[in-house]
């Protein structure tokens, strides 16, 4: 975030000084200590009127990635010279102290047009977010008459009709999984190459609703993403009168283009935190469709190796199976070899000990581990291919009791209370090989966790002490969110990955005799 400057911070005393002359005068609106302040500003050099131009700041409950942002408070004001000062007050029993919340600044012209709009996002108020930003908007593409979008000559529209067109000759792949408290049925519609066209899903919500979502693709690139949903006990809606959601959001080589949303027949623009979600939610759908290409492709026998297997939530590890010894060894990459011993079987071959298992019949698996079972499938992708490398030589070893007696300043002396909501947190983080940078007990019997998978993708995540019932995740944006202490000391499960380099020193983490991870100090 941009340092406030003095001129900037002038022309907000100036603003505010007005709105206390007006607020003065009505007592119902919120004091000025329940106000998101800060300013918008844009890059391009284009002069807009006053007269048919105006700024819109919302500031949104962003709390949950499967559903629309709820509004809590909106201004509208016309434009100015940039930064354009805003105050936005919010009602204070609005706000819970649980969820996570942020602005999104638009600019409309007279006709509702949307000009400019933020492309990042800002958190506010809860969680350490500042109750004042700086916003930085940018221009959105103009649609021309025809539907074609200036700049790329795209036309979306026929585009997805050409791809329901050849639907029909496509290779189908049907699955289903379980994510969180929903369950996804699916058809992935891929040519002969593999490449991917379209992925239909329907999602069960159970007592949330139910979901349909559509991800259509060109050239291996997002191009739409449509949902069509009906929520129920959402947003303090009764069961009986559910809340009808859509929302259309197309892109342009990756980037979003533009979109439409619904709720109940009001039509509003998508926001930061549903276009994020989209992308997040595309990229899932490939990693599957590559799982499956993987599994459909293959047909390896069973006894060769090493074999690199991969699973649904992205983890991996190489297998060789040893014929004569009617042993398996697994391997995964920052931790030791695990030794698997042959299990009779009716079909296909099976191996396990007091921890783990692994069954399979030709290139399906399910691999079997005190987190639970995982489908797998064996990849056509070399074993070398996926870097895995065993833990190097003999590390210290530290107990769960003795970091208890760690002096203050260091996250981990309280793993063991935490333990239970970090186990849940690191479920919720996608992507293969996430770690922990920092947990942090909160009121309410609630704890925060910063995680941080193989890509580098931060997140923080809210649950109860206990790891019971739903883990609330956001992504973080930026690496300017840096928590105090964060990284010091990070965690990493025993079926991930501890971070490589030389800024880091390992130790192997046990809990009454058994190893559970590794904490790795940070150096530099």
């Amino acid at each position: 975030m941009k340092p406030v400057t003095a001129a900037t911070m002038w022309a907000r005393a100036l603003i505010a000084f007005g709105m206390v002359a007006i607020l003065s005068g009505c007592a119902a609106l919120q004091s000025p200590s329940n106000s998101v302040t800060g300013s918008v500003s844009y890059r391009e050099r284009i002069a807009l009127s006053p007269d048919n131009t105006f700024l819109v700041v919302r500031l949104l409950d962003v709390s949950r990635a499967d559903a629309p942002s709820v509004e809590i408070a909106s201004l509208r004001q016309p434009v100015a010279n940039p930064p354009m000062v805003f105050i936005l007050p919010y009602d204070l029993d609005d706000i819970d102290p649980k969820h996570s919340y942020a602005l999104e600044a638009k600019i409309v012209n007279a006709n509702g047009d949307l000009l400019f709009r933020n492309d990042q996002s800002y958190p506010v108020l809860t969680r350490g977010a500042p109750s004042d930003v700086d916003i930085v908007v940018r221009q959105v593409p103009r649609v021309q008459g025809d539907g074609a979008r200036n700049g790329d000559g795209s036309d979306v529209p026929d585009d997805i009709a050409a791809i329901e067109a050849k639907l029909a000759d496509m290779r189908v792949i049907p699955g289903q999984y379980s994510a969180s408290d929903h369950t996804v049925t699916y058809k992935a519609y891929v040519t002969t190459d593999g490449e991917p066209l379209l992925v239909d899903e329907h999602r069960d919500l159970g007592d949330y609703g139910s979901s349909d979502v559509k991800l259509y693709y060109r050239n291996g690139q997002l191009l739409r993403f449509a949902e069509d949903a009906k929520r129920v006990n959402y947003g303090g809606a009764e069961s009986d009168a559910p809340l009808h959601y859509t929302l259309t959001l197309d892109f342009a080589q990756g980037r979003f283009s533009s979109g439409t949303k619904t709720v109940n027949g009001t039509s509003s623009q998508p926001d930061e935190h549903e276009i994020s979600g989209a992308l997040s939610q595309s990229k899932v759908a490939l990693s599957r469709i590559e799982a499956m290409l993987s599994q459909l492709n293959s047909t390896p026998d069973p006894m060769t190796g090493p074999e690199l297997f991969i699973c649904d939530d992205q983890s991996r590890f190489a297998v060789t199976f040893d014929h004569g010894a009617e042993r398996a060894i697994v391997e995964m990459r920052g931790r030791e070899p695990i030794s698997l011993a042959q299990m009779p079987t009716g079909s296909g071959y099976g191996y396990g000990n007091d921890i783990y298992e692994l069954r399979g019949k030709g290139a399906d698996a399910i691999w079997t581990t005190p987190s639970g079972d995982f489908h797998c499938a064996v990849s056509s992708m070399p074993v070398e291919a996926a870097s895995l490398a065993l833990a190097p030589g003999d590390f210290p070893v530290v107990s769960v009791a003795e970091l208890k007696r760690q002096g203050d300043g260091v996250w981990t002396r309280y793993f063991d209370d935490m333990m239970p909501a970090i186990t849940a947190c690191l479920a919720k983080n996608p992507g293969d090989l996430v770690s922990v940078l920092k947990a942090w007990p909160m009121d309410h019997g609630m704890v925060g966790v910063r995680t941080i998978n193989g890509n580098g993708g931060r997140y923080d995540c809210l649950v109860t002490s206990d790891g019971m019932g739903t883990a609330h995740t956001e992504q973080v944006e930026t690496t300017t969110n840096i928590l105090p202490g964060e990284d010091v000391v990070r965690y990493t499960p025993a079926t991930s990955a501890y971070p490589g380099g030389e800024c880091f020193a390992h130790e192997r983490l046990e809990q009454d005799g058994v190893f559970i991870g590794w904490l790795s100090e940070k150096a530099c």
